[in-house]
């Protein structure tokens, strides 16, 4: 995985750069519901990337105005049926333009600053990149986020870097861009907030390049959405399956390894009191000592022959 930098793309004095300047059609998408900050944050989009092919995707489950303020402010508004913040994306990338180059994600609470969009699209522009992630901790604003929340990002970003060899700072990022023919080959399904997790688990197994960069982090205008224990749950067993699913042996082998270190241990007890005493007392500790090791060797087992499905399976596609 490549180094975090940042390379701001160099802007041209007004009166010498034409409107669309760069040949890039970018497409912001913006989930809503009841975001009293969604004009400001809308008109902020439209002139941080004024020098650019531009669409603005609002999909929107809002009691109200938020919607008629999104169309005033000029953004292109789809109305969300069913709830989630992963369904609000997933609906957002079926109805982005034909000709697009990269989608930008990025919430319509005013706490990502949509200035700052450009230093998502240079690594993508570059080369250097297929997804770009904002790191939010590199320069929070004092009260953006609460311990809680931070300590749950943290134990999710630390399982997701062990489990999938990874070394982000801030895997639960809502301001990111990625590439259109990236974007094509993913397979996302999570509708919730486990969609953001998800992302980056598909993107490592399909070898899609990550690249994180500094970005602002603000205090939200409007009520949070996030609800940190269910949604927490939700995203650690996501990752989990996941595992499960795409490389077993990650899960298989240390679970596997640990029953038959216990069941060794138990059996050494039994050798050492055998030695001792010239008897073998402890009938129980022999039988479930036996379980044990016998069990750990069996998920062992079963960890190997899952990999040698998947590597078989993944083979023939």
């Amino acid at each position: 995985m490549q180094t975090p930098q940042t390379v701001t793309i160099p802007v041209r004095p007004e009166t010498d750069e034409p409107e669309n300047a760069y040949d890039v059609k970018v497409s912001v998408i913006i989930p809503t519901m009841n975001e009293p900050a969604i004009s400001k944050v809308v008109k902020e989009t439209r002139q941080a990337l004024k020098n650019f092919g531009l669409e603005i995707i609002v999909v929107d489950k809002s009691t109200d105005d938020t919607p008629k303020n999104a169309r005033k402010a000029g953004a292109r508004v789809i109305t969300q049926e069913h709830a989630g913040y992963g369904n609000a994306y997933l609906i957002g990338f079926r109805n982005v333009s034909p000709d697009t180059d990269i989608a930008v994600m990025m919430d319509g609470d005013y706490t990502y600053d949509p200035f700052e969009i450009p230093l998502l699209l240079d690594p993508i522009m570059n080369d250097n990149a297929d997804i770009a992630l904002g790191n939010r901790f590199m320069h929070m604003e004092e009260g953006a986020m609460n311990l809680r929340n931070k300590l749950g990002n943290g134990i999710i970003t630390g399982t997701i870097n062990t489990l999938y060899r990874l070394r982000l700072h801030d895997s639960q990022t809502g301001f990111r861009a990625i590439r259109r023919s990236a974007l094509d080959t993913m397979d996302i399904s999570s509708d919730g907030m486990p969609f953001a997790s998800e992302m980056i688990i598909d993107a490592r197994k399909k070898s899609i390049r990550l690249l994180e960069v500094p970005i602002r982090y603000r205090r939200r205008i409007g009520r949070p959405k996030l609800k940190a224990y269910k949604d927490g749950s939700r995203i650690i067993g996501l990752i989990v399956r996941m595992v499960r699913d795409y490389n077993p042996l990650t899960i298989f082998l240390p679970i596997g390894g640990l029953l038959m270190i216990g069941g060794v241990i138990v059996w050494l007890s039994i050798i050492m009191d055998w030695l001792t005493t010239g008897e073998v007392r402890r009938l129980a500790s022999v039988v479930g000592g036996t379980m044990i090791l016998l069990s750990g060797l069996q998920i062992i087992f079963f960890g190997l022959l899952a990999d040698i499905i998947l590597v078989a399976v993944r083979s023939k596609r």
